[in-house]
């Protein structure tokens, strides 16, 4: 079994190679297929013609496109992404400061909408068919269905502005500064709108995938047979029928928060949370090139690593995946 889960193992990680330098090329040229000229940018307004020379020839943007490829392939292997246009910063170091806000509002939303989406979605499929069951049905389309920017605004609008009782942005008061455990609920008490918001559509997502992993998981005929010899539903439900649907389950959560590590840009906007999200949106807007070329192959690293790591969960789940 370990040896089985070993090379399984390695073969996924062989396979995200090319996958991420795939990622990597297309990156560099859809960045400077984009319109404006990094030189300027970098240089700032109206540069004189020697020191734009000094700034294309610094930045590698004086030689040939696959020669600039070559080198950037070179160094994002190295993590080095360059310096941000608007920073005037390692590119990885203004990730790196960002990514832990990140961190915490997706696994916050995530832990959140995994624990009740698989609780609910199993709890509906045992009553398939019942009022029970048709109400976690509508809900879950209801939430699955609510864009996450108008849902974010309402909070706000809601918890913020008519009842004042929470923050409406930011992850920290900012003419208040708190330490110890005032910071600790400072920082909580900044998290429920976003974490809230993100959560509804994941939770949404596995409920519905996790009652019909479930509901097709008790139609089996080893479910069928265990409650023919006697078995007590409780038992056979949970110790027979639920590690088999679960499997799904715990997919859809990696491939989900795989998708929110790379950037929930929505949320975290709507919310001013200072997160990777917020990032994406400030290097767009800024034109910020080389921060955004960094952003994207953090954001697919970090698809390609969760995913990495749901394949591994699944297969000790069920050692038939390895075989």
């Amino acid at each position: 079994m370990l040896g089985s889960l070993l090379k399984f193992s390695l073969g996924r990680i062989v396979l995200s190679i090319p996958l991420l330098l795939s990622v990597i090329v297309i990156t560099f040229l859809l960045i400077h297929a984009a319109p404006g000229d990094p030189a300027v940018l970098l240089a700032g307004d109206a540069p004189a013609p020697e020191f734009l020379a000094q700034i294309r020839y610094a930045y590698n943007l004086d030689k040939p496109v696959w020669q600039q490829l070559l080198i950037y392939i070179i160094k994002a292997a190295q993590l080095d992404f360059g310096s941000s246009i608007y920073f005037k910063r390692p590119v990885i170091d203004v990730i790196v400061e960002r990514l832990p806000a990140t961190l915490l509002l997706s696994g916050t939303a995530m832990v959140l909408a995994s624990v009740l989406g698989v609780a609910l979605g199993a709890w509906a499929a045992q009553r398939k068919g019942s009022g029970t069951d048709s109400i976690v049905s509508g809900a879950s389309l209801l939430g699955y269905s609510i864009p996450t920017f108008w849902l974010g605004q309402l909070l706000v609008l809601l918890f913020a502005v008519y009842l004042p009782l929470l923050p409406a942005s930011g992850m920290t008061e900012v003419r208040l500064r708190y330490t110890g455990f005032a910071h600790f609920v400072d920082v909580a008490r900044h998290l429920i709108l976003p974490a809230c918001t993100l959560a509804v559509f994941e939770l949404a997502l596995i409920a519905r995938f996790t009652r019909t992993a479930m509901i097709d998981a008790l139609g089996r005929d080893y479910i069928v047979v265990a409650f023919a010899k006697g078995g007590r539903k409780r038992h056979v439900v949970w110790r027979h029928a639920f590690p088999n649907a679960v499997i799904v389950s715990i997919t859809i959560i990696g491939l989900e928060f795989g998708a929110l590590l790379a950037g929930a840009v929505v949320t975290e906007t709507v919310f001013s949370w200072p997160g990777i999200g917020r990032l994406f949106y400030d290097a767009v807007f800024r034109r910020d090139f080389t921060l955004l070329s960094g952003l994207f192959i953090f954001a697919s690293l970090a698809v390609i690593l969760v995913n990495l790591v749901t394949d591994i969960l699944c297969s000790l789940l069920d050692p038939r995946i390895v075989r």
